[in-house]
């Protein structure tokens, strides 16, 4: 996974987060909740208890059909090569975020505020599994961790997964000062 990914949607480089191999949502499900226009977008972390700029404090997202490409920094015009973020909606500000790279794709919840700040949840795979709340949901194995097999909803599973989660350490705004 690029840095840019890691910062941008889970927000810890260092946390393994719930994975799957194939995308658990299609582009229907999605919705452009941010803009229907490319963005600049700051991005803080949250750090000793206060939000200061991540190691990539500008991420350039552009819509495209219901999802958005995060191409890299170092190469801004490839979007071939770009990260895919879709935005699920759980309800009218929480959102589950399915970021997909080479075909796999990593999650996370977010929150958005309806005017300028989505606040991200990264579903870190030792906080699901110390929270003791994800384990009929989750497959652990070693650090990784995948949803089980199962009948429920995949929506239903994100709901329930929302409180297992840990409290959100990323912030993403949108960039108004040009």
């Amino acid at each position: 996974m690029r840095p840019i990914v890691a910062c941008f949607a889970l927000g810890l480089l260092s946390a393994c987060v719930l994975h799957s191999k194939e995308p658990l949502f299609t582009d229907a499900d999605a919705t452009l909740v941010l803009s229907n226009e490319k963005l600049i977008l700051n991005v803080q972390e949250l750090k000793d208890g206060k939000w200061v700029d991540a190691d990539e404090p500008r991420v350039t997202a552009i819509p495209e059909e219901n999802h958005y490409l995060v191409p890299d920094p170092d190469t801004p015009d490839d979007l071939q090569s770009a990260d895919i973020f879709s935005f699920i909606a759980l309800d009218n500000f929480h959102f589950v975020v399915q970021a997909m790279t080479g075909g796999e794709a990593d999650y996370a919840l977010a929150t958005w505020d309806g005017y300028g700040q989505m606040l991200v949840q990264a579903l870190d795979c030792g906080a699901l599994k110390d929270s003791g709340q994800a384990g009929d949901l989750v497959e652990f194995t070693d650090d990784t961790c995948a949803l089980k097999p199962s009948d429920t909803p995949r929506l239903d599973v994100f709901r329930q997964l929302m409180p297992a989660a840990p409290a959100a350490a990323l912030s993403v705004t949108k960039d108004t000062s040009f």
